[in-house]
């Protein structure tokens, strides 16, 4: 494990936990870094593990369909977003498109859960500084003396 920060007092993590053994290696890079930055805006706690599982597996999917869609696409260019049948009638997006627009979808999901967009991260609620005092304190002690 990686120490991010020190953990006073709180349940959330401080160092990186170690990766499942059943993730792609591409997937525990995906997870080690996802936790370092969790770690570090204080959103990672113990719970939240198999979410971060689940990110880093879908992270390894669209980057793996992102390159074979690459692939393709510079041995014939659209092939890697369009597939067209052998009696040439139909054309569909590719395996590799449907696979990278499932696992997007399911980041999406998973970006939200931890407060990774600006709709989530303005419904979490920010921790208060205990020494910081609220506005409405400080007019009040100012009109007390």
């Amino acid at each position: 494990m990686e120490v991010v920060s020190i953990n006073q007092g709180s349940d959330f993590l401080s160092e990186i936990p170690k990766p499942p053994v059943y993730l792609t290696d591409s997937a525990k890079v995906h997870y080690k870094h996802m936790a370092k930055e969790l770690i570090k805006v204080k959103r990672l706690k113990e719970i939240h593990l198999p979410a971060l599982e689940s990110y880093a597996s879908f992270r390894a999917i669209f980057e793996f369909a992102c390159r074979k869609i690459r692939e393709a696409d510079q041995n014939e260019y659209g092939s890697g977003y369009f597939q067209t049948f052998k009696n040439g009638t139909v054309t569909q997006n590719s395996t590799w498109v449907n696979q990278m627009t499932a696992a997007s979808k399911r980041l999406d999901e998973i970006f939200r859960q931890f407060g990774l967009d600006p709709a989530s991260e303005k419904k979490l609620k920010s921790e208060i500084d205990p020494n910081q005092t609220s506005l409405f304190s400080r007019f009040e002690k100012s009109l007390n003396t």
